[in-house]
């Protein structure tokens, strides 16, 4: 199954550019908490954050898409409901972005010794996701989806515009 980051200290995940990871105070991301999907500049780079609560989060590659467990006992039925909501009309616009080359998706307030830590570290609990990206502008879209009647996800997937 999906690789999940459990908790949120901070009620924010920063998709944070490789690059700028050595330099990553855990502070970057304080103007975007009131958001569930937001972003900001820094250092000539666009960085995604999903907040809001702090809900366990994955990142599924092949539909370029964020899921947040919102209400559910296990993720069994998320790949099916992604799948079918991909098609969906009721995509809510969010915002857009430019994003490209490797990332990495962590609570927005761990230091960069933390999350390369976690990195470096396969048998412990993750606290970091590896994402890729090929270079362009996103729009970032979302939706809540019911897995089944006991189970619903956030979703906010990357379009290639």
């Amino acid at each position: 199954m999906a690789t999940w980051l459990d908790h949120t200290d901070f009620a924010r995940y920063a998709l944070i550019p490789e690059e700028l990871l050595p330099a990553w105070e855990g502070t970057e991301a304080e103007d975007v908490i009131g958001a569930y999907v937001a972003s900001f500049r820094l250092a000539g780079h666009d960085i995604l954050t999903l907040g809001g609560e702090p809900l366990p989060v994955t990142w599924l590659a092949e539909p370029r898409t964020f899921a947040r467990w919102y209400e559910a006992d296990d993720d069994t039925g998320l790949l099916p409901a992604v799948r079918a909501a991909m098609a969906a009309d009721s995509w809510e616009d969010v915002l857009t972005l430019e994003l490209g080359g490797r990332y990495v998706l962590t609570d927005a307030a761990y230091e960069a010794d933390r999350i390369a830590a976690s990195l470096r570290d396969a048998d412990g609990p993750a606290e970091a996701i590896r994402v890729e990206l090929p270079p362009r502008r996103y729009r970032v879209q979302s939706l809540i989806v019911d897995s089944d009647p006991m189970s619903r996800f956030m979703l906010e997937r990357l379009l290639a515009e």
